[in-house]
C-alpha cells in the first residue's frame, strides 16, 4: 500500500500538472523502486523519472518465468526495476512498443563492477532475467539505490518529453512534497544525480540536503551519443560505487 504522504503528493501533482499517465502508474513505479530500497543506503543514484505508463499498460499481466528471484510489488511500468520493461515476451499484450532502456542496465552494471546483462550480451531470456535479478540484489546488499527525482513521468515511449517548465515543476514539486521529508534521513554517503537538468533544478535543495556529498553526471542516453562521454559516465558511477558502497 502507498503511504498517505505519497498519495497526497501525487494528488497535488495531478491537480497542478497535465500528467502523461494516471496516478496509479506513478504509485506502481514507486512501489517498484521501494522493492529494491537497501536496508542501509550508501550510494543514491537520483535519476529523472520513469517512462509514462498508461492505465491499459499497467493492467497488462506479467508473464514471468517460475522461480525468478525478483519481487513483484505492482503491475507493468516503464522502469528498469520492472522485469518486463524492455522484454516483449513478458508482457505480450502491451498495446505500445516496449523497447526498454538498456543504457540503465549498463549504468547499474558499472556500479556493480561487472558486465551489463543486456539483450546483446545475454541473448537467452531466462539467463538474462536471472543475471539482472542477481545484479539488483547485489546492488541492494551494497546499499546502492536508483530512484527518480520526479514522482510522475516527464518522458514517454517514442521520445515524447515534457516541456522545460513542466519538467522543472514536476522535479521541484516532487522534491518539496515527498523527497525532502525522506531522502536526507537515509543519510547516504554520496549522491549521484543522473541528469544535468535535474541537478540544475534541484541544486539548492541538494546542497541543503547533502552538503558536499553530491555531484551530477549526464543522462546515459545523451552521454552515449557523445564521443567518450558514455565511457566517462560509467567510469564515474563505478568509482562512486567503489568509494562509497564497496562490496563486502
Amino acid at each position: 500500500m502507498p503511504s498517505p504522504d505519497l498519495a497526497a503528493a501525487l494528488a497535488t501533482l495531478a491537480a497542478r500538472l497535465p500528467l502523461a499517465e494516471p496516478p496509479a502508474a506513478a504509485l506502481a513505479a514507486e512501489a517498484w523502486r521501494e522493492a529494491f530500497r537497501p536496508a542501509r543506503l550508501r550510494l543514491l543514484l537520483l535519476a529523472e523519472s520513469h517512462m509514462a505508463t498508461s492505465a491499459a499498460e499497467l493492467a497488462c499481466p506479467l508473464r514471468l518465468p517460475p522461480g525468478l528471484d525478483w519481487p513483484v510489488p505492482a503491475g507493468f511500468v516503464r522502469h528498469v526495476y520492472c522485469p518486463a520493461y524492455g522484454e516483449r515476451a513478458l508482457v505480450p499484450d502491451l498495446p505500445v512498443h516496449n523497447a526498454g532502456t538498456p543504457q540503465y542496465w549498463q549504468l547499474l552494471a558499472a556500479a556493480d563492477g561487472g558486465a551489463a546483462p543486456t539483450r546483446a550480451a545475454v541473448p537467452d531470456l531466462g539467463a538474462r532475467l536471472a543475471a539482472r535479478a542477481a545484479l539488483l540484489h547485489r546492488l541492494r546488499a551494497r546499499g546502492i539505490w536508483l530512484i527518480d527525482a520526479a514522482l510522475v513521468a516527464v518522458a514517454g515511449p517514442g521520445g515524447a518529453r515534457a516541456g522545460a517548465r513542466l519538467h522543472a515543476e514536476a522535479v521541484r514539486e516532487s522534491w518539496r512534497l515527498h523527497h525532502v521529508a525522506r531522502l536526507p534521513g537515509f543519510d547516504p554517503a554520496h549522491v549521484l544525480v543522473i541528469g544535468l537538468t535535474v541537478a540544475r533544478v534541484l541544486r539548492p535543495a541538494l546542497d541543503a540536503a547533502f552538503p558536499g556529498r553530491w555531484r551530477a553526471v549526464p543522462q546515459p542516453m545523451g552521454a552515449a551519443r557523445r564521443p567518450g562521454q558514455g565511457a566517462a559516465l560509467l567510469a564515474t558511477v563505478a568509482a562512486a560505487a567503489r568509494a562509497h558502497a564497496p562490496a563486502d
